[in-house]
C-alpha cells in the first residue's frame, strides 16, 4: 500500500514537472541563467503552461553574466604635490594687506589602473508574454509554450528571446517585438 502511494505521488510529481511552470502571475523571475561554471554564453529555453487563469501578459524576468572591458590590476603610486608659495592679501577698501605665504608640499597616494582586461558582470533583463490576441481557454484546457534565451557571445549584456507553442488545440503567429526598453513575444491566434 504504502509502494503504491509513493508510486502515484511519483507520477503525480513527474506529470507536474513535464507540464512545465503554470503561467500564473504577472511577473516570474527566473533568476540568473548563466552557468556561472562553465562562463560560456547563455542558451537556455523554459517551458510554461498557460491556463484560463493565466494573465494576459506575463513578464519573465532574468539575470545574466557577462563580460566587460575594464581594470583588472591595479597599483598605488605617490603623487607629489610641491611646496608653492602665493601673496595673499587681506583688506577693505580702505587698503589691503599683503603678505608671502608659503604651503607645503605633500604625498597624494593615488590608485591607478596597471591592465586592462575582461570582467565578469551580471546584468538584469526581462521579456514580456504578450497573450491578448491568443485564444481564451476554457476552465479545463491548457496550452504550453517554450521561450528561449540566447546571448550571442559572454560580450552582450542581453539576451535575444524567441518564443514557440508546444502543445495547443490552436494555431498561433509567434512574433517578437521590441516594447519600449524589453522585448516582448507576442502570441496571435490564426
Amino acid at each position: 500500500m504504502k509502494a503504491m502511494s509513493l508510486l502515484g505521488l511519483f507520477l503525480i510529481s513527474f506529470g507536474a514537472m513535464a507540464e512545465g511552470n503554470v503561467l500564473s502571475q504577472k511577473v516570474i523571475d527566473l533568476g540568473n541563467i548563466s552557468d556561472a561554471e562553465a562562463n560560456v554564453a547563455v542558451k537556455r529555453s523554459f517551458e510554461f503552461t498557460r491556463t484560463a487563469k493565466s494573465p494576459e501578459k506575463v513578464t519573465l524576468k532574468y539575470k545574466l553574466n557577462f563580460l566587460k572591458k575594464d581594470c583588472v590590476a591595479y597599483e598605488v603610486i605617490q603623487e607629489e604635490v610641491p611646496e608653492f608659495k602665493k601673496i595673499v592679501c587681506a583688506g577693505d577698501n580702505t587698503g589691503h594687506h599683503c603678505e608671502e605665504k608659503v604651503f607645503s608640499g605633500l604625498f597624494n597616494a593615488k590608485t591607478v589602473c596597471m591592465e586592462q582586461g575582461l570582467v565578469r558582470v551580471v546584468n538584469e533583463g526581462s521579456v514580456t508574454l504578450n497573450f491578448k490576441k491568443a485564444v481564451a481557454l476554457s476552465p479545463t484546457a491548457t496550452e504550453r509554450i517554450a521561450v528561449t534565451l540566447k546571448q550571442n557571445d559572454m560580450k552582450n549584456d542581453q539576451a535575444d528571446s524567441t518564443g514557440s507553442v508546444l502543445e495547443s488545440a490552436s494555431l498561433y503567429e509567434v512574433k517578437k517585438s521590441m516594447l519600449g526598453l524589453g522585448s516582448q513575444i507576442v502570441f496571435k491566434a490564426k
